[in-house]
């Protein structure tokens, strides 16, 4: 968390843990069914668009990581839709497993394709990779009401990309909204604060307990699913977040 757009060894090998264990659920969750389980975090899709999704962008970093460049076609569209679901349980962890593999055999420091104006590093993917698959396997969950926890950890390093990379992203996306003013988010159960302003000169942020215009105050779990949209259900114990100004 200290390094722009990288994590500690520990962390990136948390994370790729995280990685597999979450392609797994998710491949659980096939089993369980039904894919056409309604997602109520991501309107318009289900289960078996949701995964198939996931799956794609496993494929499509591990293709970009390799070649330096994106591929051609979407991967996605090749994600089996058997009846059952077994093929496309087995093909998500397979995606996953080959893509955290290649990582782990990868330089933290490689360079790599980098879409979103972060540093061209192998240890980007690592991150954007876990936490992306982290909050959609929250979403799975969701279409079938089977909830289990986001590691305290590793949320709080989800929100640290959110603010270093995803929202820098997004304020680049041409007449993007751009509320004016500072935030303070702060976790209560594991390390972790954010200090984010918007003005007339740009974009700041800064990892230090500092007063803004308002502040989300709460468990990372809680308060990484509230910077995502995520607002129809939280993993059992995660504590509402208090909200001020």
């Amino acid at each position: 968390m200290d390094l722009p757009g990288r994590a500690p060894s520990a962390l990136l090998t948390a994370l790729l843990d995280q990685l597999r264990a979450d392609a797994r659920r998710l491949a659980e969750l096939v089993d369980i069914g039904p894919l056409d389980a309604p997602v109520p975090s991501c309107p318009g899709w289900d289960l078996g668009a949701l995964i198939g999704h996931v799956g794609g962008v496993h494929r499509w970093a591990l293709h970009s990581i390799r070649e330096g460049a994106p591929p051609s076609t979407r991967p996605r569209a090749e994600a089996p839709d058997g009846p059952n679901g077994v093929r496309l349980g087995a093909w998500i962890v397979q995606g996953a497993d080959e893509l955290a593999d290649t990582l782990a055999r990868t330089s933290p420091d490689a360079p790599a394709l980098n879409p979103f104006g972060a540093e061209p590093v192998a240890a980007f993917w690592v991150r954007r990779q876990a936490h992306e698959t982290m909050v959609h396997r929250h979403d799975a969950e969701l279409a079938i009401g089977s909830l289990t926890a986001l590691p305290a950890e590793l949320a709080s390093d989800a929100i640290d990309e959110v603010f270093e990379v995803l929202v820098p992203a997004r304020l680049a996306v041409p007449d993007a909204p751009v509320p004016l003013g500072s935030l303070h988010v702060h976790c209560t159960d594991v390390a972790g604060e954010w200090l984010v302003r918007l003005t007339d000169e740009g974009y700041e942020m800064q990892r230090e307990h500092l007063k803004g215009d308002a502040a989300l105050r709460g468990p990372a779990a809680s308060l990484l699913l509230h910077l995502w949209g995520r607002r129809h259900g939280l993993p059992p114990g995660v504590d509402p977040i208090e909200t001020i100004g």
